[in-house]
């Protein structure tokens, strides 16, 4: 699908000038699931159809099963640039939200209110930041041959696994550069 998605889950929503933003800037908005009910438009409404009222005429894409969430069965099923929504509730869906980048390989954004995460692809990651702005990796299991310049506190080489190592960074200049072998790793940085 060409054009910019966005995904809305039924978490808490960022503030409404971000969200207006997002909204007004994407070309398809997809709800996951019961989100559809809070929306006033949306092209389609996915997930197994377990909270969402089909009170409105919307296009739906229903994938049953508990495998995988609402938010992994949207990111496997289109090319997702941002995704809203995932924050406050069960904190189980909100650590799940990071797990869906890395479950589906997705280049999609988490927006948070003042914060935003990705995936780190496997051709590294160049992204340009305020100076002094806080970030952070996360490695979800072991991730081999991580490297990140542009920061404080810069990596080469190391390899990270779950825990604390690469969190509470800061950046030093304009553009951080972020590059890894092997391994699930995610960037999360404040705006």
């Amino acid at each position: 699908m060409a054009g910019r998605v966005l995904v809305v889950a039924n978490g808490e929503w960022p503030s409404k000038e971000l969200m207006d933003t997002l909204l007004e800037d994407a070309e398809i908005v997809v709800a996951c699931d019961g989100a559809a009910d809070r929306l006033e438009h949306c092209d389609f409404v996915i997930g197994d159809m377990d909270s969402w009222s089909k009170q409105k005429q919307i296009e739906s894409i229903e994938i049953s099963g508990q495998e995988n969430s609402d938010l992994a069965k949207a990111l496997e099923y289109f090319e997702v640039d941002w995704i809203v929504g995932v924050e406050g509730g069960r904190i189980d869906h909100r650590l799940a939200a990071f797990t869906s980048l890395c479950e589906t390989n997705s280049s999609a954004i988490l927006y948070f209110d003042g914060w935003r995460a990705c995936l780190v692809p496997k051709e590294g990651l160049e992204i340009e930041l305020k100076e002094n702005s806080i970030c952070s990796l996360f490695a979800f299991g072991n991730v081999e041959g991580v490297s990140i310049s542009g920061t404080e506190y810069e990596l080469k080489n190391q390899t990270l696994s779950t825990g604390t190592k690469g969190v509470g960074n800061r950046v030093i200049g304009s553009e951080v550069k972020i590059n890894h072998k092997s391994g699930d790793l995610i960037f999360i940085w404040s705006v």
